[in-house]
């Protein structure tokens, strides 16, 4: 009985689970590889990351346009002497940069630089060190020349191998009283992993890359995110390569060939940092999951543990009905070879009129009486009317009448 109960279950268990397995194979198949939402989130995460980096470059260029503007700022240009000048100029850029670190809108993205230059371009000072000064830093990063000769606040990527420089910069032009342009303080904010890394943070966590396009090929600056040294590798191969080239003439989003390690690359040109060679490249993978199997080998082990229970409770459940079954088996028996004395002790649940029963019927058979006795050995019978007169010390003649025994 046992094998029966266990084998029934059992099955029952396994089209649960084979149906479960294959309807989300099926519901999930779609969902995990589909091409097009694969290709929806590089172009959000491209996107996400150009609009936050923009802002970053906004938040700068606003809050140096509204410091440009202090007295201390504008004497750094009146000093009487090239020297005066540059000791002005350092001392208010320590000033400006600790203000800066106090922006809460500046979290995590502290600048690193803050210089200032005359209207030629040529450095003044810079914080923290006297580096810099007379450096023509217009030459070295024509955008900050062009800022100057059109008077309008701006921001580049500046990258120099040579000088070790990786900054994300914003300038706004000075303007002095006669309205020409003497100068301009510079802020910059570092370009690497941890800049990279927040930017990633804030937007889609999806593994970001800024890097630069040249004729060998994509130098890898930054990067941010979850990002391997395999997609480290594929960013700076020929597929990515062409899709970041496609982007810096078009301006516009490419997706880099086919799929790449199970991932699917992009590439942007980065916005509102004038004409820099930078681009954005992100990637995300190819499907949700990395197969399918292992997405819904759950199904299988809960499965696997249905099995287990059902042989477990089958043989508790087979031995509860059986046991007392082959009880009753030996005993008839036994009867039927003439033991005619034996009744059955069973205490069961379900088994337990049926035995009462057998032995009643046993008792019928054999001529012996009923036993009527409770567990104490007392009666379980009414006592007899004659009997209860004779415990009340009634007389039988004498019982109708109550006051007969007096008159004799």
């Amino acid at each position: 009985m046992r094998w029966k109960i266990i084998v029934v279950n059992a099955t029952i268990v396994a089209l649960v689970a084979l149906l479960s397995y294959v309807l989300l194979a099926t519901s999930l198949k779609g969902v995990l590889s589909d091409e097009s939402e694969r290709h929806l989130a590089v172009d959000q995460a491209l996107r996400a990351a150009n609009a936050q980096l923009a802002l970053d470059a906004l938040r700068l260029e606003r809050w140096l346009e509204a410091n440009a503007g202090d007295e201390s700022v504008r004497r750094v240009f009146t000093a009487g002497t090239p020297s005066a000048r540059s000791e002005a100029a350092t001392e208010e850029a320590n000033r400006l940069r600790d203000a800066a670190l106090g922006e809460a809108a500046f979290a995590k993205m502290a600048p690193s630089l803050v210089a200032f230059v005359d209207e030629h371009g040529v450095g003044l000072g810079r914080n923290g060190s006297t580096l810099m000064r007379g450096d023509r830093l217009g030459q070295v990063y024509p955008s900050l020349a062009r800022a100057l000769k059109q008077g309008k606040t701006g921001s580049a990527v500046w990258i120099d191998r040579q000088r070790q420089e990786q900054l994300l910069a914003s300038f706004t032009p000075l303007r002095g009283d006669s309205g020409s342009v003497v100068g301009a303080v510079v802020v910059a904010t570092p370009l690497n992993d941890e800049r990279l890394a927040r930017t990633s943070e804030l937007i889609s966590g999806r593994p970001l890359i800024f890097a630069t396009v040249g004729e060998a090929g994509v130098d890898v600056v930054a990067h941010g995110g979850p990002v391997t040294s395999a997609m480290l590798k594929t960013a700076a191969g020929p597929a990515v390569a062409a899709a970041a080239r496609t982007a810096l003439s078009s301006h516009n989003l490419i997706e880099a060939e086919g799929e790449h390690d199970n991932l699917i690359f992009g590439a942007t040109a980065l916005e509102t940092y004038g004409d820099s060679a930078g681009v954005l490249v992100a990637a995300v993978p190819a499907a949700l999951a990395s197969s399918l199997d292992g997405l819904l080998w759950p199904v299988l082990a809960v499965a696997l543990l249905g099995l287990i229970l059902v042989a477990f409770s089958g043989v508790l459940l087979g031995n509860y009905i059986a046991q007392p079954i082959s009880e009753l088996e030996d005993g008839l028996l036994a009867i039927i070879n003439g033991n005619s004395a034996l009744r059955f002790q069973i205490e069961h649940e379900e088994l337990g009129g049926l035995v009462f029963r057998i032995n009643s019927l046993l008792n019928e058979l054999m001529g012996v009486p009923e036993d009527t006795t409770d567990d104490e050995g007392r009666p379980s019978t009414a006592p007899s009317s004659v009997g209860l007169q004779a415990a009340l010390g009634v007389d039988e003649g004498t019982s109708g009448d109550p006051g007969a025994k007096n008159e004799g």
